[in-house]
């Protein structure tokens, strides 16, 4: 081979490297891996028996709701707080989403998959009709929300925002609800769901506060121009 032929040989294998430096992996992506490593993590903390079953599925659900939290306060704080990084989150906000949306679909898995692959006894019962049904419906919900995260031509913006409120009013309520009955009802106490109650709320009051000082500031636009 000819010292020119080496040259470009030795040029083509230094920027193989480089290619691969340049590839990014989606915001999304990283959640739901996240997500499927905690699960399993809890999974192996008690040797995959019904015990860890419990606690990979239990430490998804709370996995999901903190990046629920990041989903919903994303695009209210980069409006109401003029930081650089902030407004960037802002910009990418459907990627929280979609990442949620990931996660949640960890947590079904983690829900599904063990209890339809291990055998019913007297302390597992195994896969349930109301597990199925849950599955599907948050199933089809997830997949509605992340369907419409980001403006569609085939959609009206006004039908895309009615589809994408009803689906985060539901994981809103189911989350919220969920806090209060593990404070209120006969379960063992756990500051997660105290945390998880004031962060639905904050998270609201949030929302309710970008859309003030919307309507506050869309009348002083008006009259500035």
């Amino acid at each position: 081979m000819s010292e020119s032929g080496k040259i470009l040989a030795v040029d083509d294998n230094a920027a193989l490297p480089r290619r691969f430096t340049h590839v990014r992996v989606p915001v999304w992506a990283m959640i739901g891996t996240a997500a499927a490593l905690i699960g399993f993590a809890g999974f192996a903390a008690y040797g995959f028996r019904e015990n860890g079953l419990r606690l990979g599925n239990e430490l998804a659900w709370r996995f999901t709701c903190l990046v629920f939290f990041a989903a919903l306060v994303a695009g209210p704080a980069s409006r109401l707080m003029p930081w650089a990084w902030l407004r960037r989150v802002g910009e990418e906000r459907h990627q929280l989403v979609w990442g949620f949306c990931a996660s949640v679909g960890v947590f079904i898995a983690t829900l599904i998959i063990p209890n339809a692959t291990t055998p019913s006894s007297v302390e597992h019962e195994g896969l349930t009709l109301g597990m199925a049904l849950f599955a599907i419906f948050g199933g089809v919900l997830t997949a509605v929300i992340a369907y419409v995260a980001v403006p569609k031509p085939q959609l009206g913006e006004q039908s895309r925002k009615a589809m994408l409120g009803v689906g985060i009013s539901y994981f809103w309520l189911a989350y919220t609800l969920t806090g209060l009955s593990h404070l209120s009802g006969p379960h063992r106490p756990d500051a997660f769901y105290g945390i998880s109650l004031v962060l639905m709320l904050a998270a609201l009051l949030l929302r309710f506060a970008d859309r003030f000082v919307a309507k506050n500031r869309a009348p002083r636009d008006a009259a500035q121009s």
